[in-house]
């Protein structure tokens, strides 16, 4: 009898079980078990709540929050006693930084992790003083025109934002917008309120809950408010964030766990947070991203906790590269760092001159910061979205030997490297801590080997790479790294496949890669890491391999093919910035990974 193969042919792949190298939507017939099958990027099932890291101090009063699920700023509160303590968030663990000049609680606060605004709450009185954060400080700055407590605030960053509600101490409706500089009156909401919830930016808001109890939302356009869909659960003293069109509303009076989330049209409950609370902090980039904490938590008298907890909502994809928020300058060459997807930086380049331009990225969007101090491509970076390093590159004098630390506000000159290259890979954890190796430098043809250490004050020469290349990927921590790819112009073919591990001391060849290829990214840690993107040759590259520690396998493809990308993020959580794409022309496109899972389906009769 004649095998599927011999009487179809090959537009059906014939293949005995699963189908390990199945492009998505390809249909395969599985011989073994004689079924059609088809796969698909799996979505996480159900909206879910994890414990995370505590808070180093508990406290409640619905103290202010910024930032995201993996970047965040937390300050003031009540412990007791009424605190100006400020805490970052770096998507694992809680860090104490500098405190705010006005201890406080009942404030509100918005913005990022290094770009942030505290106005109003109680001080031990109502106040109107309002701090700006600048990555490292607070600083004060005017006013309020209203006194007032328990209101809420929206804004991308400090220099724009919008006040609502709260108590003066009487419940108030009063909206005022800030412009960097001073904050002006604006039309009232239509419902007075207090401890209310607020998501949004300071020309497209939204603010909804509050006392007196109630489930009235409203939107904010710039010039009005309008009502909108009513909660299904009336509340207060709750923890908020997102987007006008897409917010997460968490906890509240009387002491919940209660979720709900807002797709611009409606409101939907979903999971409870493990931890019933009012009072909390809550902040979130959009209606499947969000982190609470804190708040006043057990039943009875008040509590204080410094519980964490992270929100992933449903149908967000696993396993698949979705389209993010564009840069505002596309570019290609660039350096990367951060964490994850919704903590990331990016900086220098090609677009097409060389670029100094820097800007953060909280998941949703990128903001420009601070230049880096020397215009330059094929610059290397590492680190995070609040304490990174730019090392090496291209100028129009020449290779770099220039490296620049970040400290979520600004760069700073550093000592140089030893041999001024571009092109290298490099691995780091933050600003104090370095490897780079590879790359192109002038003494060294096919690809330089040289492997260099920074210990936060200087950098050192240590073991070479076992293979000297160019174009190389790296990531990990400086002392557990991995080499990947890269260029050998003096052998052919040149380019790699090679992946290389350093323990500290040495390095060691491992299985290498599916696919050669130069100018690619990794992203990830010596045990769990991806590579993607890309080329070898002409083509660019969309493909993404996965190492489990021993192997690469094929996953996922990005959305576009393209090289010379800028990267930052772990094998669970990443992101792909910017590069050239095949025209080719420099994008500032953005594609967000969430780890590695499909769906098989069957089909059935």
């Amino acid at each position: 009898m004649a095998t599927y193969k011999e009487s179809v042919g090959t537009a059906v792949v014939n293949f005995a079980g699963n189908n390990p190298a199945v492009v998505d939507g390809q249909l395969w017939y599985d011989s073994t078990n004689k079924d059609f099958k088809y796969q698909f990027p799996a979505t996480t099932p159900a909206a879910t709540w994890s414990t995370a890291n505590p808070m180093n101090t508990a406290r409640a009063y619905n103290f202010a929050t910024a930032g995201t699920k993996s970047a965040a700023l937390n300050f003031g509160g009540f412990g007791p006693p009424i605190t100006g303590k400020t805490e970052l968030w770096d998507g694992v663990a809680w860090t104490e930084v500098s405190d705010l000049n006005d201890p406080r609680h009942s404030n509100a606060g918005c913005g990022t992790s290094t770009s942030a605004l505290s106005t109003g709450g109680t001080s031990p009185g109502t106040t109107a003083n309002t701090e700006l954060w600048d990555g490292s400080s607070w600083t004060e700055v005017n006013d309020l025109n209203t006194a007032r407590e328990r209101l809420a605030a929206a804004g991308a960053n400090s220099t724009a934002a919008l006040a609502f509600g709260g108590g003066t101490p009487s419940v108030t409706a009063a909206t005022e917008t800030w412009n960097g500089s001073v904050w002006t009156e604006v039309s009232d909401l239509d419902v007075a309120r207090n401890q209310l919830g607020g998501a949004g930016i300071s020309t497209a808001a939204l603010a909804f809950a509050g006392s007196p109890s109630t489930a009235d939302a409203e939107q904010w356009n710039g010039s009005n408010w309008t009502e909108v869909a009513d909660m299904n659960t009336a509340r207060y003293a709750l923890g908020s964030g997102g987007l006008y069109t897409s917010a997460v509303a968490m906890g509240g009076e009387p002491k919940t766990g209660k979720t709900e989330l807002y797709d611009g049209t409606s409101w939907t409950e979903v999971t409870d947070m493990n931890t019933a609370r009012q009072t909390l902090g809550g902040t979130a980039s959009n209606n499947t991203s969000a982190l609470a904490c804190g708040g006043d938590a057990p039943p009875g008298s008040p509590s204080y906790t410094a519980a964490t907890e992270l929100f992933a909502g449903a149908g967000v994809p696993i396993g698949a590269w979705s389209t993010g928020g564009a840069m505002n300058t596309a570019r290609s060459t660039g350096g990367g760092a951060g964490v994850s997807s919704d903590s990331a930086l990016a900086f220098g380049g090609a677009s097409p001159s060389r670029t100094a331009v820097t800007e953060l990225y909280d998941g949703s969007s990128w903001t420009e910061v601070s230049d880096l101090n020397l215009a330059r491509d094929y610059v290397q970076g590492n680190g995070t979205a609040t304490s990174a390093i730019a090392s090496g590159g291209e100028t129009p004098g020449g290779r770099s030997a220039d490296a620049e630390t970040w400290n979520g506000s600004n760069w700073t000159e550093i000592s140089d490297i030893n041999e001024a290259r571009y092109a290298a890979g490099v691995a780091g954890a933050n600003s104090t801590s370095a490897l780079m190796f590879g790359g192109s430098s002038g003494p060294v043809t096919g690809g330089d080997a040289r492997t260099e250490l920074w210990n936060g004050s200087n950098w050192t020469e240590v073991t070479d790479l076992n293979t000297g290349r160019s174009y190389v990927a790296g990531n990990g921590i400086s002392t557990a790294a991995l080499a990947v790819g890269g260029y050998k112009n003096t052998e052919s073919p040149p380019n790699r496949n090679n992946t290389e591990f350093y323990n500290g001391t040495n390095w060691t060849e491992l299985n290498n890669l599916n696919t050669a290829r130069n100018q690619l990214e990794s992203a990830g840690v010596y045990t769990s890491a991806i590579a993607f993107g890309g080329n070898a040759a002409s083509p660019r590259y969309a493909i993404t391999e996965e190492w489990n520690s021993a192997s690469w396998t094929e996953v996922a493809d990005l959305s576009t093919a393209r090289t010379n990308m800028m990267r930052a993020g772990t094998t669970s959580s990443a992101v792909g910035i910017g590069g050239a794409t095949a025209a080719p022309a420099n994008t500032g496109d953005t594609e967000e990974w969430s780890g590695s899972s499909t769906t098989i389906k069957v089909l059935t009769d």
